[in-house]
């Protein structure tokens, strides 16, 4: 009997150690359930999703954020799991864990170019609904970020010389608010000339440049994506210029017309072609000059014009007239030493620039008549019989002097 009570009492004993290891590992397997298993955001979380930057160049990254609260307001449990996806470019991680309600990923652009969606989800937290969608952010990439009218180009100088040359060709790429856009990708292509590259990266200015080399006018486009600009580089008008003489006489201003081709102002320098120069400076209307010669003959003008590097020639032959000498008539032109003759004196058509008019009988006597400028009759009569010359003098302006003679009989 006391055999059996003890075999009772050992089975007791091993039931309640049995019943203990098994209530161990149901425990520990829980626990370890617990342990494996992801902490999600509870029911009627709220999630919210921001981007430290909204525009990102197609080489760049931003951070994202989504904040997680419980449905008091609270943050939820620190490590709780939000899961983040993107339809464009890479997020690294794609798994974070919560701290203070905020979890944090990288959103890298990796070459891409356009408007990537970052969406977070966690348990059931929601993010809203329709326009009032909170845990999901835009962030647009490289020539995504280009708004309408974001695109614009020039040239500079917008013109090249007629022989051809080299200018810079700047495309300008804004985004929103018309903030510079770095770090985008510009094509460019002209229907005329070479281009220096067919592509160039935005600085920090949303300056993208390239040069275009041409000899005739040419259109270059900037494009990127589907926007586009574009700008006409131009060829100089030539600096030419139109002369005009006037006639010329020795001693007298001639005057010399230059015309300058229109939308040009050259600086022209002009060759008398008798040794002398003249330089007008800058000629940008219709301008009038004057010169002197002081020897008869055939001269060749020369216009000389420089404009932006390049010169250009014109010229206009002149012929120089001696100077206009007086005339001198008389009446009668035979007679005796009792006749009264009449001597008339008419000095050159125009007779501008005569400082006096003199003559000279032949017989030692002589009158000045002044700076005349029409016919002048004056009288004289001879004492002695004899063949006279007489001689008419002109002194112009400048002290030159031309002559006119008659031959008068006297018995």
């Amino acid at each position: 009997m006391k055999m059996v009570n003890g075999l009772r009492n050992g089975l007791v004993a091993i039931n309640k150690h049995v019943v203990m290891v098994v209530l161990f590992v149901a425990v520990t397997m829980v626990v370890s359930a617990c342990e494996k298993a992801q902490l999600l955001a509870p029911t009627n979380s709220s999630l919210s999703v921001s981007a430290a930057a909204l525009v990102i160049p197609s080489g760049g990254s931003t951070m994202v954020q989504a904040m997680v609260l419980e449905q008091a307001g609270t943050p939820v449990h620190n490590g709780t799991t939000v899961r983040f996806t993107t339809t464009l470019g890479r997020l690294v991680p794609v798994e974070a864990q919560t701290r203070n309600g905020v979890a944090t990923t990288t959103l890298f652009a990796d070459g891409a170019s356009g408007v990537a969606e970052v969406r977070a989800v966690s348990g059931s937290a929601s993010g809203g609904t329709g326009d009032s969608l909170t845990n999901s952010v835009q962030i647009a990439m490289g020539s995504g970020a280009v708004g309408e009218g974001g695109v614009s180009v020039r040239a500079n100088p917008a013109t090249v010389p007629v022989a051809g040359g080299t200018v810079d060709v700047i495309a300008t790429v804004v985004g929103e608010n018309n903030a510079a856009l770095s770090g985008v990708l510009v094509s460019f292509s002209t229907d005329r000339g070479t281009l220096s590259a067919t592509s160039a990266m935005t600085n920090a200015a949303g300056e993208a440049r390239v040069q275009l080399t041409t000899n005739r006018e040419a259109t270059v486009t900037a494009a990127v994506g589907a926007r586009t600009s574009t700008v006409t580089v131009g060829i100089l008008t030539p600096a030419t210029v139109a002369l005009t003489a006037s006639t010329a006489t020795v001693g007298q201003a001639m005057t010399l017309t230059v015309t300058p081709a229109t939308g040009t102002a050259p600086r022209v320098v002009i060759n008398w072609g008798d040794g002398s120069e003249t330089d007008l400076g800058i000629v940008s209307v219709e301008r009038r000059v004057t010169h002197v010669y002081g020897e008869s003959g055939s001269y060749a003008i020369t216009a000389t014009a420089t404009d932006n590097g390049d010169s250009f020639t014109n010229s206009v032959g002149v012929t120089v007239s001696p100077r206009p000498s007086p005339t001198v008539s008389v009446t009668p032109t035979t007679g005796t030493t009792a006749q009264n003759f009449v001597f008339t004196v008419t000095p050159p058509t125009g007779g501008a620039g005569i400082r006096n008019v003199r003559i000279d009988f032949g017989d030692g006597s002589e009158v000045s008549l002044g700076a005349i400028t029409t016919a002048t009759p004056v009288s004289h009569q001879f004492s002695s019989p004899g063949t006279y010359t007489v001689r008419v003098t002109l002194t112009d302006g400048g002290g030159a002097e031309t002559f006119g003679i008659v031959v008068v009989n006297v018995s």
